[in-house]
């Protein structure tokens, strides 16, 4: 009985965490823009990731101008939901780039892994809602639908290269971002 009851807590919580994952995602949230700066909101959405010591993560800064009008808490998540993809893609290890670049009217913000890739059958679903190819109990599909729904609330694009054959270079992933400068 007890580990019955154990069980039921545990998957619970689990709905839990799912139905405030789609409440987030069903939510139309306004874009709250405000003069963000680049560089401060990459340092600070990885200060709430775990790196594991087996990662590596780099931040190269390109930008002539690292301010631009964004929802910081909105483009906060879209980073931890990328990085936290990028850290479970490489469970031997490796190193996750972060490139920011700009031209007068976009900014944008590249997230490498060097992890294991994301197959072809599958990239065109990444961005679906409770697509995952996590097993069970780890995922609900939500983290990139909700990602690729706050960049649009933002008016930008996120795009998505990915390499799962060795034969054909590194693998690994690489998720662009690019973002009005200033609120249309």
């Amino acid at each position: 009985l007890r580990e019955d009851l154990k069980l039921v807590v545990e998957q619970a919580g689990r709905c839990k965490k799912i139905v405030a994952g789609l409440l987030n995602f069903a939510r139309k949230n306004q874009v709250n823009h405000q003069m963000v700066n680049l560089n401060e909101l990459i340092s600070h959405s990885l200060e709430s990731v775990i790196v594991p010591s087996y990662v590596k993560i780099s931040i190269t800064d390109k930008t002539t101008n690292p301010d631009a009008m964004l929802d910081a808490e909105q483009i906060t998540q879209v980073l931890t939901n990328l990085v936290k993809n990028a850290i479970d893609a490489m469970p031997g290890g490796g190193e996750i780039k972060i490139l920011l670049e700009d031209t007068l009217s976009d900014v944008s913000i590249n997230i490498t892994d060097t992890g294991t890739g994301i197959k072809d059958e599958n990239k065109a679903k990444v961005f679906e809602p409770f697509f995952t190819t996590k097993g069970l109990g780890h995922g609900t599909g939500l983290g990139l639908a909700t990602a690729y729904g706050i960049v649009k609330m933002h008016k930008g694009q996120i795009t998505v290269e990915s390499n799962t054959e060795p034969a054909n270079g590194p693998t690994g992933t690489s998720f662009k971002i690019v973002l009005p400068r200033r609120k249309e």
